[in-house]
């Protein structure tokens, strides 16, 4: 080859990453607006697609209230199951602690859990007017995907960040509980 062929394709091999460049900022600039703006809570995003009332609002809030209390207990309690469960492996079987007891539970707990959860939501389609309940039919999968947080399908780990973000702060002693084996 000779050197102006070698010019030129260097110039359009400059010139081909530049339009590639410039796709992929336009690309990065436009696909933001989609994420942009305030994360919608499960909360708001209820409160506007059956576009609820002021006195369905406040009646929802004190819903939510209490199911976060219950959940708040409910995780702290699982969570003192894990660290019953760990603490064992320190001392070895000289507690006598049957891990199938605990591990049992720890399952009775996530079940209370999934109970709560379906109450509170039982409740809320209470709430609702005849055709809002339509709405509410429609939409429940996305409120349980959106409280499960981004990427998630199933429910949220006992102890971690569930629907309402996470649980107090737990003083931990003993390692820490097995990963999630999603």
């Amino acid at each position: 080859m000779n050197e102006t062929s070698v010019t030129r394709i260097w110039k359009w091999a400059v010139i081909l990453l530049v339009l590639c460049n410039a796709g992929l900022i336009t690309t990065i600039l436009l696909k933001p607006a989609m994420h942009q703006g305030p994360h919608e809570t499960p909360r708001d995003f209820v409160i506007r697609n059956l576009q609820f009332t002021g006195d369905q609002t406040k009646q929802y809030d004190l819903l939510i209230k209490d199911h976060q209390g219950a959940m708040r207990r409910l995780r702290h309690e699982a969570m003192d199951y894990r660290q019953a469960l760990f603490a064992s492996l320190k001392n070895g079987s000289q507690n006598n602690i049957n891990p199938d007891s605990i591990a049992q539970l720890i399952a009775n707990n996530q079940k209370q859990i999934e109970i709560v959860t379906y109450q509170h939501f039982r409740q809320v389609r209470t709430l609702c007017t005849e055709a809002q309940k339509t709405d509410f039919d429609k939409i429940i999968g996305d409120v349980i995907k959106q409280m499960n947080g981004p990427g998630h399908g199933g429910p949220p780990p006992p102890g971690g960040p569930g629907p309402e973000g996470n649980p107090p702060p737990v003083d931990r002693e003993g390692p820490p509980p097995p990963p999630d084996s999603r």
